[in-house]
């Protein structure tokens, strides 16, 4: 037999340990792991003193802002991706086009399939009356159903009396942005007068408390898998905690909750404005302490980018959301220097949970007949993350000027070299649509 490629003595990372092994490529499949195996390989390549770990799984991204294709488009979001070790990513629907239906859904995948150097998967849109369309959608490969309790323009804002049909009537697993509307728009109202009011203020973490006892209700009487995306508050925390294990109730935490808050992002202004809002640090610690006690799933980017000069608008006007795609990696590196993390829980919450919460065939593991998307790095030292090392087409990051953590050594997408500490090694590569495993 002859492979394409042979890493050899990766220490290969997995929730359950590590294990030194060589790695088999052919295609764009493993096709063995072990010691030396039989037959010979036309590039072998040492991986000594290295660590492999299944390729990253961003479960939330904004890579088409609708109208505004100046800031991301599919093109330089998978570049940014795949330079952070990010292999396949899930666009979010409120992308353009909006995926409410079986034409967006074609056209997305038409410009993904086109563009992308990652792999990827594409989210239905609810909007309280296109029941059908959802179920078509999942029935033609969506990797989910995605819920906006608020935060985001109809059609895909959810009134109240739709998400009882959601919940009963589509299949597929749901993922919530669970601030409560209700909540939103009495706080809008009260500081609408404000010139320049505090976000976590207007966007209080009552809302989010608010919206995950409705979710809990709904998943207690209807057993759907709920997926809570970007949880933030120590709320939120203290609600969820007796469900676990109990109600199927799956959480996504985003690393600029874990790694901003209030307290030492005052003078970024509206640059980390986003939804839900960066919170005090009591509520970051308290992400820390879910993260550590197993309370936290998945680690998603919502990377959703905007220009500065869109972030210098005054409040009112200015969008919300954080470009992340290609720092979360490195971020998590950099907490792993410090001692708040191992490798082995960093792969279960970016690799193997979110192949497993979702479905995805042949990812989140390094075993024979998988797909061979892996990212091979070291943990290195920390180094200061500087603006001309964005990939992301808007340009900046909330985290420039911090030490984080090294871009990946080498990261492979189907088998392919795709980037290297950062820099984009084959810029013809193309990933492929995930595959859902039924439900």
């Amino acid at each position: 037999m002859a492979y394409d490629l042979l890493i050899e003595d990766a220490t290969i990372l997995s929730s359950r340990g590590r294990l030194v092994a060589d790695i088999a490529i052919e295609g764009d499949r493993i096709a063995y792991v072990g010691t030396r195996p039989a037959g010979r390989a036309k590039e072998k390549m040492s991986a000594i003193g290295k660590f492999v770990m299944p390729g990253i799984i961003d479960t939330h991204v904004h890579f088409r802002s609708p109208g505004y294709h100046h800031k991301e488009d599919w093109a330089t979001g998978s570049r940014a991706a795949v330079s952070g070790g990010v292999t396949t990513v899930l666009d979010m629907p409120n992308t353009d086009p909006l995926t409410i239906d079986l034409e967006g859904l074609a056209i997305k995948r038409e410009l993904a399939a086109t563009e992308s150097r990652a792999n990827y998967g594409i989210w239905a849109g609810a909007t309280g009356d296109n029941v059908d369309s959802l179920n078509r959608m999942i029935e033609a490969g969506a990797c989910g159903i995605k819920i906006f309790m608020s935060g985001s323009k109809p059609p895909l804002l959810v009134p109240p009396e739709a998400l009882e049909r959601i919940y009963k009537e589509t299949h597929g697993l749901i993922g919530v942005h669970a601030e409560d509307q209700g909540v939103l728009a009495a706080r809008f109202a009260e500081f609408q007068s404000q010139e320049n009011p505090a976000h976590h203020v207007v966007r209080s973490d009552l809302a989010a408390e608010e919206a995950v006892k409705t979710l809990i209700a709904l998943v207690r009487e209807h057993k759907r898998h709920t997926h809570i995306c970007h949880m933030s508050s120590a709320a939120e925390i203290h609600l969820l905690d007796p469900t676990r294990g109990v109600l199927p109730i799956t959480v996504e935490a985003c690393p600029h909750h874990l790694f901003l808050s209030t307290d030492t992002t005052a003078s970024m202004g509206n640059r980390t404005k986003c939804n839900p809002p960066i919170r005090p640090e009591l509520d970051r610690k308290a992400m820390w302490t879910a993260l550590k006690r197993g309370r936290v799933d998945t680690i998603g980017s919502d990377h959703a980018p905007h220009t500065l000069e869109e972030k210098a608008l005054p409040y009112w006007e200015a969008p919300s959301g954080i470009p992340g795609v290609e720092t979360s990696f490195p971020l998590m590196l950099s907490a792993i220097h410090h001692g708040k993390l191992s490798l082995e829980r960093m792969v279960g919450l970016m690799s193997e949970a979110p192949a497993k919460i979702f479905g995805l065939v042949n990812k989140g593991e390094i075993a024979t007949d998988r797909d061979a998307d892996l990212v091979l790095f070291t943990e290195g030292v920390l180094r200061r993350f500087e603006r001309q090392q964005v990939l992301s087409k808007c340009g900046w990051s909330p985290f420039i000027g911090r030490e984080l953590g090294p871009k990946p050594e080498l990261v492979l997408v189907g088998g392919r070299k795709v980037s290297q500490r950062g820099e984009i090694l084959d810029d013809d590569s193309r990933g492929t649509e995930v595959q859902i495993q039924s439900r």
